[in-house]
């Protein structure tokens, strides 16, 4: 039997457990995990590194800590789809705003009403505020660069 080297590596408690059972393994990995990577490591590449529990080294991100206070400008709309949720009172607040953050940057319009809700308590931790503070930057800037656009098509794309 082989094991695929991109899966399991020699390191692995899998990789003794597929040898004691003789057969083929999945690894399933958490769903929390499968938002917030993608969006970390895309980050980095685009912003650099963080230097500290709640900062970051790049324009970007020293940009979101403060982004809610941004005036909200007319700004370039992003296709995307969003999900029928039906009943967005489920949603905790977290998930709300980014729903309908993510509705604006698809309609091209933000609301006075969005525009003075808070994204979130910036936290590296934190994938979904992330995500919230990188749309609610991108509709207070009236030229985004392209990595502030790549952040927020990502965002859009992955709800």
């Amino acid at each position: 039997m082989k094991v695929q080297q991109n899966v399991i590596t020699s390191q692995d408690t899998l990789y003794d457990l597929f040898y004691r059972l003789h057969r083929p393994l999945q690894w399933i990995i958490c769903l929390l995990h499968l938002n917030e990577l993608p969006l970390r490591h895309l980050f980095a590449k685009l912003d650099g590194t963080t230097t500290g529990p709640n900062t970051y080294s790049g324009a970007i991100g020293k940009l979101l800590d403060d982004c809610e206070k941004r005036s909200v400008v007319v700004f370039e709309k992003i296709e995307g789809m969003l999900p029928n949720i039906l009943n967005v009172k489920d949603l905790s607040s977290d998930q709300r705003y980014l729903y309908d953050i993510t509705s604006a940057v698809i309609s091209g319009k933000c609301s006075s009403d969005l525009s003075n809700r808070s994204p979130g308590k910036m936290s590296h931790a934190r994938w979904l505020t992330k995500a919230n503070r990188i749309l609610r930057l991108y509709v207070s800037t009236e030229i985004p660069t392209n990595e502030l656009k790549q952040l927020a098509t990502f965002a859009v794309k992955s709800n």
